[in-house]
């Protein structure tokens, strides 16, 4: 009997899923430990990103999440909207996810007041995924490509709306 190593490949999770999980992951993490670890298993040292056109690396990258996890008062919060992706191969390790998501639990102050707000940062992305590794088995998948679109908008009293 011949062996086929098809046949033993497992599939990875979808590009939205793993997406999904490991920006949660990077947000929601209990501590700045964690949250720099899943920040390490998900992007790039290499990363080449874009945030509202300005170029951002991973050092920025990583500068910009503990700046967001410092202004929280409790944990923060992350609501997709949408993500829609396409892989590059039918295993998943490829590909380009765009999504929508916010990310809830920012205080901060509006220029001229001491008071504290809180504010949703609200993000469309898009990203490009790649797998680290030739070993279809081994989940290596970071982000290697990112652009950012976002913005921050004052939560009202009420629930806020897209």
């Amino acid at each position: 009997m011949a062996h086929n190593p098809q046949a033993k490949s497992k599939q990875l999770s979808s590009l939205t899923e793993w997406s999904m999980q490991h920006i949660r992951d990077v947000f929601e993490a209990p501590s700045d430990e964690l949250s720099l670890r899943a920040i390490h298993s998900t992007f790039s040292r290499n990363l080449k990103a874009n945030l509202n056109g300005a170029a951002l690396d991973f050092d920025g990258l990583c500068g910009l999440v503990n700046a967001m996890r410092k202004s929280a008062r409790n944990r923060l919060d992350v609501q997709w909207a949408r993500a829609d992706d396409a892989p590059d191969d039918l295993g998943n390790r490829n590909g380009v996810l765009v999504g929508e998501y916010r990310i809830r639990g920012i205080w901060r102050s509006n220029p001229g007041s001491e008071q504290l707000f809180e504010f949703e940062r609200r993000k469309k992305v898009v990203v490009r995924i790649q797998s680290q590794s030739a070993q279809p088995e081994l989940d290596s998948r970071l982000i290697m490509k990112l652009d950012i679109v976002a913005s921050d908008v004052q939560v009202q009293s009420t629930t806020a709306t897209w």
